[in-house]
């Protein structure tokens, strides 16, 4: 399914199934193919599904307009309003955790029942006070380490092989072109989050790999502290692709989560 974003980009999106809705959105070069085993589980609990790809990701319109961490977020309300969502829970890996911090600052908590962010730092560029950022990575030589962005390996568990072919045919159908979105990404890399995570009321959940290989999974617990509402779990062994290489586990936290935080309710 398709919908036409206010800027006159089209977005491609999924929605299965009934009940409460939980949109999963994925990082910087992702797709919405990567939530295949979170869809499952979910839709076997009865929660409507939605999935979306970025603009100039998978299956969404190639853009050279509007490639900001901000204009993601506006997308997440267009979908939203397009769809009459209401109580809905945020799943964002990396970059989509992000895009959830931006939605949550510009449009408020009202349509949101719960936030859950996976693997994904609040402030990416390290400094004097602040080393949960990506590792090595400073005001001072950003634009240099920022040039081998996309060549990293990010998971620390070989994943599912089936699966890993599922993802590579839809990615050489649609592929992702590093050039044109690196906008995008130093947009991404430039913000700081801390202030939004504190402000947020409703419920949050973060994620991380032990493992990861971007950034200390302290950042997490950093995270909950600040919050009004908080729980953390880090998932031993895993590195940045946490939902991909441990989908067991971090299916069965997402869950716990999310039931424990409607019976409250």
């Amino acid at each position: 399914m398709q919908f036409s974003a206010s800027d006159n980009v089209c977005l491609t999106y999924e929605s299965e199934g009934t009940g409460q809705p939980i949109l999963l959105l994925s990082g910087y070069s992702g797709i919405k193919e990567e939530w295949k085993y979170q869809k499952e589980m979910l839709l076997a609990h009865n929660y409507r599904v939605l999935t979306m790809d970025w603009r100039n990701h998978g299956e969404s319109m190639r853009t050279s307009k509007n490639l900001r961490i901000y204009r993601l977020a506006a997308d997440i309300a267009e979908l939203i309003e397009e769809l009459k969502l209401e109580k809905i829970i945020l799943v964002g890996h990396s970059m989509g955790a992000s895009a959830i911090w931006a939605y949550i600052s510009l449009f408020g908590e009202a349509k949101v029942a719960q936030v859950v962010t996976v693997d994904q730092s609040p402030k990416l560029i390290n400094d004097d006070c602040w080393k949960y950022g990506i590792k090595d990575i400073y005001w001072y030589n950003f634009w240099t380490k920022i040039s081998l962005w996309g060549k990293q390996h990010l998971n620390a568990i070989n994943l599912n092989a089936e699966f890993v072919s599922e993802l590579k045919i839809q990615r050489k159908q649609h592929p992702f072109d590093y050039e044109l979105n690196q906008f995008l990404l130093v947009n991404h890399m430039e913000q700081d989050w801390r202030d939004i995570i504190a402000a947020i009321k409703k419920p949050q959940l973060f994620i991380a790999g032990e493992c990861s290989p971007l950034w200390s999974s302290k950042y997490a617990t950093f995270c909950a502290n600040i919050a009004k509402d908080a729980d953390v779990s880090v998932i031993k062994h895993v590195g940045h692709l946490v939902h991909m290489e441990a989908p067991e586990e971090f299916n069965q936290i997402l869950l716990t989560f999310i039931m424990k935080r409607n019976d409250e309710e």
